[in-house]
């Protein structure tokens, strides 16, 4: 009999990694769940050799992330045509070329058919963060799956777009400072130390960019693991910062207070976090946990905190629009129209209103930053290699004048 390896959540929340029995990957989901075992990544053993390890031992491996803009999109329009969940994911699952993506996506499947509810099952795949779960919990439990899949596409749609746009903009003033520091590079073990023993046993002081020029040379020539050095220093800081809470915290409030990027990360979390109310709202969530699920669209903790903050106050009895302006978050135009939403009792559609015009003006403001970003560092690149020809210039300058001395 086939044999599948599996990794699983026990009852007291532990994990564990074994084998199972089970002529097919559904049965041993099956086997696994009656066995009061949640399993989260089932395969053949014989394919999961090289990815699973003993028990109690870490493995690590290297997958390609699943596209989640074609995943939902695809879904979408399998369950408009009256698929099941379970069938469309199998169809989609059939398309795939990838066998490291095919393999997250039958670990969904599977979960799904072991007993799972779409979103634990979803929560597998990288990307998918707990509001993101929290709207295909609410689409699952309304039977709007459907439409979920498809403003989830396009929320994911978006944001490729948007991070495709700020890529391409950054990839000219990129090549430019990866040629201004080869110029720097060569200017500095090359042209300096041949105009150097110019200025040996004279009373005319070498210019400050061929000093600097000259200590940087110095430092390339004798110590050249030091760059190096640095970028590894570097990079473990960051590992390490990137999972401590307090230094997540410190970035989170130095990203807000930065000028142009605070308001434009503000905005977008505002706008997703009111599209999510909308969703969850529409779909029959109540207000309370519909505004808890939705703190987690923010990962700021600052932001996550105002948010909790409202919630809380309509908890206790507070009007949406109150805690909103309490909060200090919003415009006058998104607290009118959600006064308006309250006052009509038709908050899923003003919200999903109100969500829609911030994500206009975001989309605006960042393609404006955008058009402007390119010209303005071509500009700044060039200024800094005009002073550097400017100085070296002046170096040449000054060894004319010690030859005329």
């Amino acid at each position: 009999m086939p044999a599948f390896a599996y990794r699983a959540y026990l009852a007291d929340g532990s994990r564990e990694n074994g084998l199972v029995e089970a002529p097919t990957k559904q049965d041993a989901a099956r086997k696994l769940a009656q066995q009061g075992r949640r399993s989260y990544h089932l395969a053949p053993a014989s394919e999961d050799k090289a990815r699973i390890g003993l028990p109690g031992k870490a493995s690590f491996t290297l997958t390609r992330r699943v596209d989640l803009s074609r995943l939902f999109a695809e879904l979408s329009v399998l369950l408009n045509a009256g698929f099941t969940i379970d069938r469309a994911m199998s169809a989609v699952i059939s398309g795939k070329g990838n066998a490291a993506r095919r393999q997250q996506l039958q670990t969904v499947l599977d979960l799904t058919t072991g007993g799972r509810s779409i979103a634990d099952a979803f929560m597998t795949l990288p990307g998918i963060t707990p509001d993101v779960a929290a709207l295909l919990a609410s689409g699952e439990r309304s039977g709007k799956m459907a439409y979920i899949c498809q403003r989830l596409a396009d929320t994911f749609e978006a944001k490729a777009k948007r991070r495709a746009a700020i890529i391409e903009a950054l990839t000219y003033p990129a090549f430019l400072l990866v040629v201004m520091s080869g110029a720097m590079v060569i200017l500095a073990t090359v042209l300096v130390p041949a105009l150097e023993p110019i200025f040996e046993g004279s009373s005319a002081r070498k210019p400050l960019t061929m000093r600097m020029l000259s200590a940087f040379g110095s430092v390339f020539n004798d110590y050249p693991f030091v760059f190096p050095l640095i970028a590894l220093l570097a990079l473990l800081a960051y590992l390490v910062l990137s999972r401590s809470a307090a230094a997540k915290s410190v970035f989170s409030r130095w990203l807000l207070k930065t000028p142009l990027v605070g308001s434009l990360v503000t905005n977008a979390v505002l706008a997703r976090y009111l599209e999510t109310l909308s969703l969850l709202l529409g779909n029959g969530v109540t207000m309370s946990e519909a505004l808890r699920l939705a703190t987690n669209v923010s990962q700021q903790s600052s932001l996550k905190a105002s948010f909790t903050a409202i919630e809380e106050e309509v908890a206790n009895g507070a009007r949406l629009h109150n805690a909103a302006a309490n909060a200090g978050l919003f415009d006058n135009a998104t607290l009118s129209l959600i006064s308006l939403g309250d006052d009509a009792n038709a908050l899923p559609v003003v919200l999903d209103r109100a969500g829609k015009m911030l994500q206009t003006a975001l989309t605006r403001r960042i393609d404006t930053l955008l058009k402007l970003l390119t010209p303005a560092m071509t500009i700044s690149l060039g200024f800094l290699v005009g002073s550097l020809v400017v100085s070296v210039m002046t170096t040449i300058l000054s060894i004319n004048d010690l030859a005329l001395q």
